[in-house]
């Protein structure tokens, strides 16, 4: 039977475009060692990526596109075309190698680009080198993404070798017949009409059950949590994107992190959060307006609440208002406390809401690629974006990587990122990738709309050193935590709460 494209992927691949492109991009970056060549890098990436089965196989499309494509495992594969050189401009500091990605991450390079490219690149400060990959949406698998590459060319040990890491994935069978596209065709017609009922029949029931609440009044209803109240506002995040991207880079300590957590409560995720929404406000007041109300920020399910410890397949995403409106730390790091407890109850699949959240992902199986594609078109000339509103204004990914220390072609691993692309109104991507002791992260925004995108990058360092100076003055381990003091009196949570 074949292999159908996943909803969710699909309506990514289809709706992108020069000015959306949707790959992401993972970078790695090595010590200067003498073995180390465009050749042998490339060696690593063509034994190692095409072990994926996705890495070694195309997507078949159907008659007219009426139908989501499927994958198709191409015979006698050579990936050595997907594979380049290149060379970042002088010095070769961070600053030329976040360009270097950022011209990756750009919409105007190609029309039509592979599901996958690597890129060997030398010329970097000290003797040092990097591998960078760009992978379609097609290849999220279900937002695995770019956890699924490190494996494939990271080892523990600098003689290991990255291809005997895991084994080989099985194929996803070769190319269908005519016949077969045919029966996969109506097979997915009937499917999409059942699915398309039962969508149809959990969207009215919900409707029912928020009807009959309101019915019977207050009591009935559970309150919503506060920081998911009130207006979205716009913001220069919201502006239509051009083809352009800017990238930067930073670290954060998990440990001053740790530090923060335990002198506040709260886990590591709501610290690092909190220094994104310091970090957002601060570049807010210097190049457009801070906003009287939090904003809204999509971050994967699968982002844990205690850590940043592991990684799996997300279920969805769901959206986290971080309070930028709010000036003092302390007040943001509870209110973002309350507001993952409640993503935490919707992961847990307490909330109704929950149901609606997966609903997105069927839902991308329904739609053709054809109609997909003409769909975002029209949308995006019809100025339907403007009369509707913001519905938010950038995303947290989070990746984590193992082994620590980890080597790639025998060099020392010096560094990782995980460039997330940007979407249609969400203009700012945050991309969190944990790695030992280290948070790296990267930011990537339209540089046309976010000017200084590197203030944002660096400015969430700086709040976590913020943070973890104000947890140094704060009496540990003496009576509750701060976060638990101003989450369990409503008469003590700060004043401009979302």
């Amino acid at each position: 039977m074949a292999t159908r494209l996943s909803g969710a992927d699909a309506l990514s691949l289809h709706t992108q475009s020069q000015k959306t492109p949707a790959h992401t991009v993972a970078v790695v970056v090595m010590e200067s060692a003498d073995h180390l060549s465009h050749q042998r890098l490339h060696h690593v990436v063509a034994a190692s990526l095409p072990q994926l089965a996705l890495f070694r196989s195309r997507l078949v499309s159907k008659p007219l596109g009426m139908g989501q494509p499927v994958w198709a495992e191409i015979e006698n594969y050579d990936p050595l075309p997907h594979i380049h050189s290149a060379t970042v401009r002088a010095p070769g500091g961070q600053r030329e190698l976040a360009d270097f990605v950022a011209h990756l991450s750009s919409g105007g390079r190609r029309r039509r680009r592979p599901l996958w490219e690597a890129w060997s690149i030398d010329g970097l400060e000290g003797g040092r080198w990097a591998l960078a990959v760009t992978m379609s949406p097609a290849l999220n698998d279900g937002a695995a993404g770019a956890a699924s590459v490190w494996p494939r060319l990271l080892t523990a040990k600098p003689n290991d070798d990255p291809a005997n890491n895991l084994p080989i994935e099985p194929s996803v069978g070769s190319p269908p017949s005519v016949a077969e596209m045919a029966t996969d065709a109506v097979t997915e017609f009937v499917e999409n009409q059942l699915t398309g009922m039962w969508v149809i029949g959990g969207s009215v029931s919900r409707l029912l059950q928020t009807v009959t609440k309101r019915l019977l009044g207050p009591a009935a209803t559970a309150p919503a949590s506060s920081s998911m109240s009130g207006p979205v506002p716009r913001t220069v995040l919201n502006e239509p994107l051009t083809q352009r991207r800017a990238v930067a880079f930073s670290a954060i300590s998990l440990a001053d992190a740790r530090t923060v957590s335990g002198a506040f409560g709260g886990s590591i995720t709501n610290v690092v959060l909190a220094a994104c929404t310091m970090s957002l406000r601060a570049w807010l007041k210097r190049h457009d307006r801070v906003p009287d109300h939090p904003l809204l920020m999509w971050m994967p399910f699968e982002l844990p609440a205690a850590g940043l410890k592991g990684v799996g397949k997300a279920l969805s995403t769901g959206r986290l208002r971080v309070p930028v409106h709010l000036d003092d730390p302390i007040q943001i790091l509870t209110n973002l406390h309350t507001a993952t407890e409640r993503l935490n109850v919707i992961r847990s699949g307490v909330a109704e809401s929950y149901s609606s959240t997966i609903d997105s992902a069927v839902i991308g199986s329904l739609i053709p690629p054809t109609v997909a594609h003409l769909g975002m078109g029209l949308y995006n000339r019809s100025g339907l974006r403007n009369l509707l509103g913001p519905t938010c204004h950038g995303a947290v990914s989070h990746t984590a990587v193992e082994p620590e220390p980890a080597y790639c072609a025998g060099a020392r691993v010096i560094s990782m990122n995980t460039v997330a692309p940007l979407s249609d109104g969400c203009g700012l991507s945050i991309g969190l990738t944990a790695r030992g002791d280290e948070l790296e992260v990267s930011v990537c925004a339209c540089p046309d709309n976010v000017p200084a995108v590197d203030e944002i990058a660096t400015g969430i360092a700086i709040s976590v050193d913020i943070l973890a100076s104000a947890a140094a003055k704060s009496p540990r381990g003496q009576g509750r935590s701060v976060v638990t003091e101003m989450t369990t009196h409503p008469a003590n949570r700060p004043r401009g709460r979302g």
